[in-house]
């Protein structure tokens, strides 16, 4: 095995992982520290991302699975975490600790848990698992040749959705102060059941420009997809849904000033909104913090980044 590491430090995300009742409602905050065992003694030749491994993918996982699942324990999510990690065929073994705050009264501390596993474990698991599935079945022919797949079987927050269609996606976006640090979050469903969230944030923003942030990354995912089947698209943005479907056309027409010859406000996001936006496109308003539980998803997805930023 490889003796050269990469370290991944203090990696952040809120997420609602948890067995307390307020963990599940209320989210906190989660720090991550992980240890990569990877050969990159290529890449201190070449200088080649292909000859290493790319951390901020790794980075991106750790956020996306703290961001999108709600196990009830701290220990399934490191499991989950350190088998997505493993998912890159260039890491040999992870080393992974999740911190969290818990609200238990008078505790002030935090808690940590760490794992640490590796490929080979990880194979070993799913083949005896595979093997374990076939002795079950009681009509196998007791002579028939069993051929197991040693694939390793990893929990992944990211799924191909390529072949399912996406039926409606709802985003939001915060401020804090406003202008200050902001966030935008995304919920997109799929056809066959299947979500997927996406977020982000910037220190010094507006609440408006987070709303149309959002709205310009689900929009961006959607393109991607490459799909021609109408997609709801909601927002509790007024700002946002008039703007792309009324005054966008008069503001083009006028070079990109409003009626009484000013400039238009965030002029550049609308200028990256417009293209993505097509007839399939159908924009819905839904009132914010009514209770929607897709809002209210994408208020804390966009909210999480603000604080992050904050």
């Amino acid at each position: 095995m490889s003796t050269s590491k990469i370290y991944l430090k203090g990696v952040r995300a809120y997420g609602y992982v948890g067995y307390l009742p307020e963990e599940n409602i209320l989210g906190q905050w989660f720090e991550v520290d992980a240890t990569l065992w990877v050969d990159f003694e290529q890449s201190t030749y070449s200088d080649e991302i292909e000859d290493t491994v790319n951390y901020a993918f790794c980075i991106n996982k750790i956020e996306t699975l703290i961001q999108t699942h709600k196990f009830k324990l701290i220990e399934r999510l490191v499991g989950a975490i350190a088998d997505s990690l493993l998912e890159d065929p260039k890491l040999e073994k992870v080393e992974v600790r999740v911190i969290k705050r818990p609200p238990i009264p008078n505790f002030q501390g935090s808690v940590a848990v760490e794992i640490v596993r590796s490929r080979s474990q990880l194979l070993k698991t799913s083949t005896q698992e595979s093997t374990a599935t076939l002795k079950d079945k009681d009509s196998t022919p007791k002579n028939a040749l069993i051929k197991v797949n040693p694939s390793p079987v990893i929990n992944s927050a990211t799924t191909d959705l390529s072949s399912s269609k996406i039926i409606s996606i709802h985003t939001d976006g915060a401020c804090s102060k406003n202008p200050g640090p902001g966030g935008w979050g995304v919920v997109i469903h799929f056809s066959d059941g299947s979500t997927k969230e996406l977020g982000g944030g910037i220190r010094e923003t507006t609440n408006n420009q987070m709303e149309l942030q959002g709205a310009i990354a689900a929009l961006e995912f959607l393109a991607t997809h490459k799909q021609s089947a109408p997609v709801d698209l909601y927002t509790d943005s007024k700002y946002v849904l008039d703007g792309i479907t009324k005054w966008i056309k008069g503001w083009k027409k006028n070079g990109w000033k409003t009626k009484d010859n000013r400039p238009v406000k965030n002029q550049e996001l609308w200028q990256q909104l417009d293209p993505l936006n097509s007839a399939n496109i159908r924009w819905h308003w839904v009132e914010g913090h009514s209770g929607d539980p897709d809002n209210e998803r994408c208020d804390a997805i966009a909210r999480s980044y603000t604080a992050k930023y904050a």
